[in-house]
């Protein structure tokens, strides 16, 4: 049985907790945070788990096995190389780390230590983006592909809205889509960035920016949290494009929860696919797949090395959307 650590208690902590539950093979038995009620709030619920406010103390007690990370960005490295250098693996929140020179020193210590570093991509683990990427991959589109995301809404606050510990929608945020879009198209070659300030607040709160690929694939983004507004999203290619959401399709009233993902041939009737879906699930996947590679041993799904490239592209994308230019991806 594996003994679990979540540190950091708001949110995506308790979100874990729950996930976990459906997880075979183990059991939280610690948890710290650094504010008081967070741990009141928590202990309500889980009284049987150990409180901490503060991540070495627990480290130091030896009362887990694995380390989850749920704290706001900036402190990501620091407690994943704490955890490393002890001896356990780790799996963290997404963004990666802050920086794309905090993810080399968290891979350093992970090698260092012949640890397991997963970073908590979930949409990794999402069946509707899977089945968007298995239609891509099966060239139902063709390519090169033009994948367009538009989201835009109040956002989070706080600590998600300051630069330097959380970077704004277009790190937070727009990872996944970085991140997805790596795992498809492979290596993220330059970007052009354009940002305009709609708040007050310390990070970019709204950019548009288009990352190109070294395969010719593009990935459009644009992502505002402040102003309320309205999304996109869907994939053209040569052979046909997919669109996302239900669009004039009737909501089957089941009350199940559905994706729908709808291609549209290139001189053809539109197909439509829906599936059962739930946005649980994709945590659930993740955090067994975690407890997989921990105990037998199965290769990572979502490493470090590979979620550091979607921090690079975040880099890219706000150093451009403040400065101008093309900006290469580097890490």
């Amino acid at each position: 049985m594996v003994r679990l650590g979540i540190i950091g208690l708001g949110g995506m902590g308790n979100l874990h907790t729950q996930a976990l539950a459906s997880v075979r093979g183990c059991t939280v038995t610690a948890g710290v945070d650094v504010l008081r009620k967070a741990r009141a709030d928590y202990a309500e619920k889980h009284p049987d788990v150990a409180l901490y406010a503060d991540h070495k103390a627990m480290l130091k007690d030896g009362g887990v096995d694995a380390v989850l990370i749920c704290t706001p960005t900036l402190s990501h490295k620091e407690i994943a190389v704490d955890a490393l250098r002890s001896g356990r693996p780790v799996l963290t929140e997404k963004p990666m780390a802050r920086t794309v020179a905090d993810c080399r020193r968290m891979i350093d210590a992970a090698d260092k230590a012949n640890q397991v570093l997963m970073v908590a991509h979930c949409r990794r683990f999402d069946k509707n983006w899977g089945r968007f990427a298995q239609i891509v991959a099966q060239g139902k589109l063709g390519r090169p592909l033009l994948w367009r995301s538009v989201a835009a809404g109040t956002g989070p606050g706080a600590w998600f809205m300051d630069d330097r510990e959380g970077g704004g929608p277009l790190l937070d945020g727009a990872v996944h889509n970085y991140d997805f879009a790596n795992l498809m198209f492979g290596e993220p070659d330059t970007v052009v960035s354009s940002a305009i300030s709609l708040t007050n607040r310390s990070a970019v709160d709204t950019a548009s920016a288009v990352v190109r690929y070294k395969s010719g694939d593009q990935l459009m983004m644009s992502w505002a949290w402040g102003p309320r507004g309205e999304g996109a999203h869907d994939v053209m290619g040569p052979k046909g494009t997919l669109l996302f959401g239900p669009g004039d399709l009737k909501p089957a009233g089941d009350g199940n929860e559905y994706a729908y993902l709808r291609i549209w041939p290139n001189g053809k009737e539109q197909k439509l696919v829906r599936f059962r879906y739930s946005s649980m699930d994709m945590y659930i996947e993740e955090d067994r797949h975690f407890i997989a590679c921990i105990t037998a041993g199965k290769p990572c799904l979502a490493p470090g090395t590979e979620s550091m490239k979607a921090v690079a592209v975040a880099e890219a994308v706000l150093k451009a959307g403040v400065k101008g230019g093309v900006r290469k991806v580097a890490w």
